[in-house]
């Protein structure tokens, strides 16, 4: 055994012996092993669990059920069974389902030790997209270690008719004079099935459709019939963003109407950017500036006569100045121009678009529309 050679070493551990025998107190080696780690400053040691005594269990015999593939046309329904396994009586304060699922009110809400029940579930797919879902059903009860219990309905939904490309008609830009066509597929689980109209709401330019002949198509072992609809954008003539609805009906009386939102714009020969043109963080009685190009798609010539403020109602804004200059690329009028755009800041907070008007002699745009956006702090 190594003998200790400091002197000063032997007596401190002689003394630490003495203090801790004196003292009553275990050494690590010697203690019980629950207490061999001494707890953490300010560590409050856990409350001993305290006795639940009898109580009510709710026990479900399973706690989700899948319907697997269903046409999303009806209602479909499911019980769930479950049992009280405690040692006292279970009561259920309340059961209720998320949305498009409901559960009727229950024949009981008291259940004796180990009598059995059931939960009757009534789930409503209309209106939902295809694809899986899951609805869930929240059940409130006295059992004291599960006081709530989630139950879960599961579907694969199938569409009653099937519209491809997704449901959204986007002719995304057209330029002006130009026409543009979209084709959409319909499919119906009809044997018969068929397109009996197709129409449009709002105002604006008269969209036409041309309605297929059904065909025959199989899809995963299911005969089904799909029918091609055309959407014909005329030769654009009126220079706009547009939304409207295109309502197509069928001869399903599950689904006798489709309505798909339609979307697009309508592009002038003048092509201005950026649209917006951001003057970014202003200090209050600070000088800002930026440009934009203004220039024509076609590469026809044209002219600024010049770039009009909009007073905005109810609103000061900061008066703007515009430089315009041609791009020269070659003999003749320009088809480009670059708007130096200037002002001051106001002695105030401001964060506002201030819109302003290009004039040009551009037939049919004499009037093109640019925004200026300044935020003042």
């Amino acid at each position: 055994m190594a003998q200790l050679r400091n002197p000063a070493l032997m007596v401190f551990v002689a003394g630490a012996a003495l203090a801790a025998a004196a003292s009553g107190q275990t050494s690590p080696q010697n203690a019980p092993a629950g207490d061999r780690l001494p707890p953490r400053p300010n560590q409050v040691a856990p409350e001993a669990p305290k006795p639940v005594g009898p109580a009510g269990r709710f026990t479900p015999t399973a706690k989700t059920h899948d319907f697997g593939r269903i046409l999303a046309d009806k209602a479909v329904e499911h019980v769930f069974r479950f049992k009280n396994t405690g040692d006292a009586n279970l009561i259920i304060t309340s059961a209720t389902g998320s949305c498009h699922c409901t559960v009727p009110a229950l024949a009981k809400t008291e259940y004796a030790p180990g009598e059995e029940g059931e939960i009757k579930v009534v789930f409503d797919p209309k209106g939902k997209a295809a694809g899986k879902v899951q609805q869930r059903i929240t059940v409130v009860s006295n059992d004291p270690t599960s006081p709530t219990t989630s139950l879960t309905l599961e579907a694969d939904l199938m569409a009653i008719v099937t519209v491809e490309p997704a449901r959204l008609v986007a002719f995304g830009q057209i330029a002006k004079g130009e026409s543009k066509t979209l084709e959409l597929n319909l499919t119906g689980r009809l044997e018969n099935f068929e397109i009996t109209g197709v129409t449009f709401d709002g105002t604006g330019e008269e969209i036409k459709s041309i309605i297929g002949t059904p065909e025959p198509v199989e899809i995963n072992g299911e005969k089904m019939k799909r029918v091609n609809v055309k959407l014909v954008y005329p030769p654009a003539k009126r220079i706009e963003r547009f939304q409207r609805n295109v309502i197509i009906t069928t001869n399903d009386a599950r689904e006798k109407e489709i309505r798909l939102p339609v979307m697009g714009e309508v592009l002038g020969d003048i092509d201005v950017r950026p649209l917006r043109v951001s003057m970014g963080l202003v200090a209050r009685e600070a000088q800002f500036s930026n440009t934009a190009t203004i220039s024509s798609r076609s590469g026809k010539p044209f002219k600024i006569k010049g770039i009009k403020q909009v007073a905005s109602p109810g609103r000061s804004d900061p008066e703007l100045k515009f430089d315009v200059k041609p791009v020269s690329k070659g003999a003749g009028e320009p088809a480009e121009y670059t708007i130096a755009i200037e002002g001051k800041a106001p002695n105030e907070g401001f964060r506002s678009i201030i819109d302003c008007e290009v004039l040009t002699d551009m037939s049919g745009e004499e009037t093109v529309k640019m925004g200026v956006y300044l935020v003042v702090r």
